[in-house]
């Protein structure tokens, strides 16, 4: 029994002295890092219009996707600038109403407005730039702030159309790029780190679809969405 003590003692010894050692933080002139975590999709649409005229009761849905990322750090004093590859995954759904006042909606028997849904799911590559400056450095602890442009390529966008009105399908956007400003706040202790960042879009993008399959052949629908949008993300990291 006194054996077995003495190897569980062992063992607590040795994983304790192994989880100090790897939350000791060295400061070092160059890290490189991992993380991954959840984000959020914003869409600040300009218009959402049908054949030419503004959608009612536009109402957006936000919902989680997720993010991994590999990053390299120089530091230069408190300062840092920290370039990165990262890959997100972002969904969303938009809700509206025809409108009342379009011709087509007339030749419907039921004339009372109803709710259309668009799903969004958007699969991206993104390369932020941030510099970052310390406000507290101080041991295994550290608190910083960040602020930099992030350029993004949108390789995957996917609308999914539920409606008994809209008989239409996702034809493309007019760039599958975007650029936004990115801020955000770090926590550090040692080696993990927790990122809350929140990106403002810059550019307009502006998606298409087009009418199929309508049962009622007098009635055509075309839709236009002028948007930019903003993101927000939390992740959890290491560095090496």
């Amino acid at each position: 029994m006194k054996k077995v003590y003495l190897i569980g003692a062992l063992l607590s010894f040795g994983l304790l002295a192994e989880a100090q050692s790897f939350m000791r933080f060295e400061d070092k002139a160059f890290n490189f890092g991992a993380k991954v975590g959840f984000n959020a999709t914003f869409p600040v649409i300009n218009s959402l219009s049908i054949n030419g005229k503004e959608a009612e009761n536009i109402d957006i849905e936000y919902k989680v996707g997720y993010l991994a990322a590999v990053f390299c750090r120089v530091n230069i004093e408190r300062f840092f600038l920290q370039p990165s590859f990262s890959w997100h995954r972002s969904e969303g759904n938009i809700r509206f109403s025809i409108p009342q006042s379009l011709p087509e909606n007339n030749m419907m028997s039921n004339t009372s407005a109803t709710t259309d849904l668009l799903m969004m799911k958007t699969s991206s590559l993104e390369v932020p730039i941030m510099v970052g400056y310390n406000l507290v450095k101080k041991g295994p602890y550290g608190l910083s702030l960040m602020v930099g442009p992030k350029l993004k390529y949108n390789y995957k966008i996917a609308y999914t159309v539920e409606s008994s009105t809209t008989h239409v399908e996702y034809v493309n956007d007019n760039t599958p790029f975007g650029v936004n400003i990115a801020t955000g706040v770090g926590v550090s202790i040692g080696r993990l780190f927790f990122d809350f960042v929140y990106e403002f879009g810059l550019n307009q993008v502006e998606s298409d679809f087009e009418k199929v399959n309508n049962p009622v052949p007098e009635i055509n629908y075309d839709i236009n969405i002028d948007k930019r949008t903003n993101v927000m993300s939390i992740s959890l990291g290491v560095l090496f």
